[in-house]
């Protein structure tokens, strides 16, 4: 078979025997790839930065019977400033394994524009979120984004069960019906399986967070209270659809648990 040459963005590596590495990176033409990086856990390896969680490069790959194995890489960037802090690279780290769960391997060929739209989504995240000061909401519309490009987009112009517009004053965000579900709804039927509470205000935010391009997301002004109303609503939608929970969440639950300590005891002080 021939070899190919694609873009790639790394998702995730594993080790694999003694100096080689399996390298999931997801391509703007065939989707989401596993290879081999043979060697490339040698500290010599030409592969060792090419390797890296989040190295955007160019790939040369020569197909295999059950594995890929990468040919050579020509990095164009690996994103150093999210190496560099730690809520970044938390962040990044979850969209990462998000993203892996969330899309099936060998989609080459199948949906090139719906590859090189989420493909896009990713680098554009990954750069937004370098030059970020707003993480948090920046990966709000990240979750939102790819859920729509993937099929998930959540209903939230109209009752998600009814189809109503007009949504009352309490309304929810239930994930078996895939949106918010109108007051009518709420009080006949509940929140269904892990539905959430969400305010009005909390909605809107999210319909601006769908159409508004990433290096605009800073713009946008979100109490503590609307923020963590977005991100159960967001959690409980994905989970929805997930068939197991990410690993990143607890590491992410802890780097933020660590920033809020520290930014309290400075306060104190």
């Amino acid at each position: 078979m021939a070899l190919y040459r694609t873009e790639g963005i790394v998702l995730r590596t594993r080790n694999l025997g003694e100096a080689d590495r399996i390298v999931t990176f997801y391509s703007p033409t065939r989707g989401k790839v596993r290879a081999v990086a043979r060697g490339a856990r040698r500290p010599r390896s030409r592969f060792v930065s090419s390797t890296q969680m989040f190295a955007h490069a160019d790939f040369l790959v020569f197909p295999g019977k059950s594995l890929d194995s990468i040919s050579q890489v020509e990095v164009k960037t690996s994103f150093p400033r999210l190496h560099e802090d730690l809520i970044k690279l938390a962040f990044a780290s979850y969209i990462a394994e998000l993203l892996d769960a969330m899309v099936e391997e060998g989609g080459e060929g199948t949906d090139n524009a719906g590859n090189e739209a989420v493909f896009g989504l990713l680098a554009a995240y990954l750069r937004a979120l370098s030059e970020a000061n707003d993480p948090e909401m920046l990966t709000r519309a990240f979750e939102l984004k790819l859920s729509s490009l993937l099929g998930y987009k959540p209903v939230l112009d109209w009752c998600a069960r009814c189809g109503t517009r007009d949504l009352g004053a309490e309304v929810g965000f239930a994930p078996d019906a895939g949106g918010v579900v109108c007051q009518d709804c709420l009080k006949h039927s509940g929140l269904g399986t892990g539905g959430v509470r969400i305010s009005r205000g909390a909605v809107e935010v999210m319909k601006r967070l769908l159409v508004l391009e990433l290096d605009k997301v800073s713009r946008l002004g979100a109490g503590p209270g609307m923020r963590a109303e977005i991100e159960r609503a967001m959690r409980v939608h994905l989970d929805f659809r997930l068939d197991r929970r990410l690993q990143s969440l607890d590491f992410l639950a802890a780097v933020k648990a660590a920033q809020d300590g520290g930014r309290k005891a400075a306060t104190i002080q």
